[in-house]
């Protein structure tokens, strides 16, 4: 008892010192579930059903693989589940627009909830970020990017040399950033690039410095697959389109080496929307599962606001889940219940050796199902 009595003394003493959020008993060290990154087929290949709420994750791949655009998705469920919170962007890069962002996330959460920065240097940065952070407000903050952050550690003439100053004010925001995402709870993202493999190995490499690469709890290597999406523009073939396979190359949440894959669109249509397409995505993994039936040209689900809860053709199906957010969801609910059983993990993010080159023959969690059926 008397050892109780001291412990909850020093606690109470620390804390008074250090603040609640610094020292507690380890039993209660906070237990915060993972929120869906928008994405189904990544929400698996994670491990615990996307991304965790106190944690620096990296988001890598080449231009034009829809890195930001991800980031962006992922921010859109992190405000949608803490709505009283709001997120944090970094632009170094000076690349975003307001159109951009409300496409992804919506004009209410522009114009309510995302804070937009341009910071001249990465640091200051990471000093807009501790501001932010340490408030509480924010759940979620994105620097991009990595690699094209430009950096106060030089001189002021152009022509003077100076080496390492990106990875040093890198790997400084990223010991911040460590700090500060598990202490206020907010999800810390880093959108990066590839760096060529001048060895000829094919490796992940990417800049930012050996303390950015021990950061991220979660490392995503995205790269285009060989699927185009062609549409005719005034007789002309124009590309909207194209598959995106994500590895995960380093998990400290679950095992790591799932690839999960989508279709991204780059060009916003009528039809395919913009960013990923999580329509298709929720429709073919509900066929692949099972959630979704087919009988023929038909498709049979309970939640389908029609006579019998079917429909007749796929474009009819994609039509409803497209224009009623809250079947989408409902869809992606059960998707995600049947995923749990592991029984088509092979299918959805398949397992491969982290540290090999990503494959993208097509998307691994293709099933021949869209397409079929409808005459």
């Amino acid at each position: 008892m008397a050892n109780n009595d001291v412990s909850s003394k020093l606690l109470g003493s620390l804390q008074n010192k250090y603040g609640s959020a610094s020292i507690m008993l380890a039993k209660d060290i906070p237990r915060r579930p993972a929120i869906s990154t928008g994405t189904l087929a990544l929400d698996y290949a994670t491990g615990i059903g996307g991304f965790p709420q106190d944690r620096v994750i990296e988001i890598a791949g080449a231009e034009g693989t829809g890195k930001t655009t991800l980031g962006l998705l992922v921010m859109e469920q992190f405000l949608d589940a803490q709505p009283k919170r709001g997120a944090l962007i970094m632009d170094v890069e000076h690349k975003l627009s307001p159109e951009w962002i409300s496409m992804l996330v919506g004009e209410d959460k522009l114009e309510h909830q995302v804070l937009y920065a341009q910071p001249a240097s990465i640091e200051e940065a990471t000093n807009i970020y501790k501001a932010a952070v340490r408030s509480g407000v924010v759940c979620f903050a994105m620097l991009d990017s990595i690699g094209g952050a430009p950096t106060a550690r030089r001189n002021d003439d152009a022509e003077v040399a100076g080496y390492g100053g990106n990875a040093l004010g890198v790997g400084e925001f990223a010991r911040t950033a460590n700090a500060c995402s598990a202490r206020y709870s907010c999800l810390t993202v880093g959108i990066n690039q590839i760096r060529a493999d001048m060895s000829g190995y094919n490796r992940h490499m990417v800049p930012g410095g050996l303390a950015w690469l021990h950061a991220p709890v979660l490392r995503l290597q995205l790269k285009k697959g060989k699927g185009k999406k062609i549409v005719k523009v005034h007789n002309e073939d124009y590309q909207i389109g194209y598959e995106i396979a994500c590895k995960i190359v380093k998990n400290g949440a679950a095992a790591p080496g799932r690839t999960a894959s989508w279709w991204f669109y780059n060009v916003p249509t009528e039809e395919y929307g913009f960013g990923v397409d999580r329509v298709e995505e929720a429709v073919r993994l509900g066929l692949l599962t099972g959630v979704i039936e087919r009988k023929g040209a038909w498709y049979l689900y309970p939640g389908l606001p029609t006579k019998d809860s079917q429909v007749q053709g796929q474009e009819k199906l994609l039509d409803l889940v497209r224009d009623n957010k809250a079947l989408r969801d409902q869809i992606g609910a059960d998707v995600t219940a049947m995923l749990q059983s592991g029984e088509f993990g092979a299918q959805v993010a398949p397992m491969s050796d982290p540290d090999a080159p990503i494959d993208t023959p097509g998307l691994h969690n293709v099933v021949d199902v869209l397409g079929e059926g409808d005459d």
